[in-house]
């Protein structure tokens, strides 16, 4: 008796045990990995409609392919307004957007116009490689700057004016 009390509670033990299980969901990602590739400045072109500066235009390579090359525009302080893809596919960055908008397609001009949005034609001036921009992070080559006068206050613009924007 004392056995088959034994082998009942052993063939409980082993099917309660048997009984649990556990298990383990992965979650997969249905987009591959992005390939990231990095572009190095190659030229720079200043952004003119008539006299005045609206910005710059910096061309970014890939050594190895010619269609990841991107044209990035620039305001005259230095923000991303938009680009221009090696197709000639003209973007605007807009406020509040995850991706830019299509203004255009054609040439670099025609794309930094529509960009800037100004009616009149614009006009990209290339500047050499003494003119470029420093990189982030590195210091100019130039002398460094020497303390402006501060500017009389009748000079200075309306306080309810804000800060300068692009256009």
């Amino acid at each position: 008796m004392k056995r088959l009390l034994a082998t009942v509670v052993l063939l409980v033990t082993v099917l309660l045990a048997s009984a649990c299980r556990t298990t383990s969901t992965y979650e997969v990602s249905s987009t591959p990995t992005p390939d990231i590739r990095v572009g190095t400045r190659a030229r720079t072109w200043d952004v003119r409609c008539g006299d005045e500066l609206l910005g710059s235009v910096a061309l970014f390579e890939d050594r190895r392919r010619h269609e990841d090359s991107v044209y990035v525009v620039r305001n005259a302080w230095k923000q991303d307004l938009g680009l221009i893809d090696a197709l000639g596919r003209a973007f605007r960055y807009l406020p509040h957007r995850e991706e830019p908008v299509w203004v255009g397609s054609g040439t670099i001009a025609a794309g930094a116009q529509r960009i800037f949005g100004v009616a009149r034609e614009c006009e990209l001036v290339e500047r050499g490689e003494s003119d470029a921009d420093p990189l982030p992070g590195t210091a100019p080559a130039a002398e460094p700057e020497r303390a402006q006068p501060l500017a009389d206050p009748v000079d200075a613009p309306p306080s309810d004016a804000g800060l300068p924007q692009s256009r």
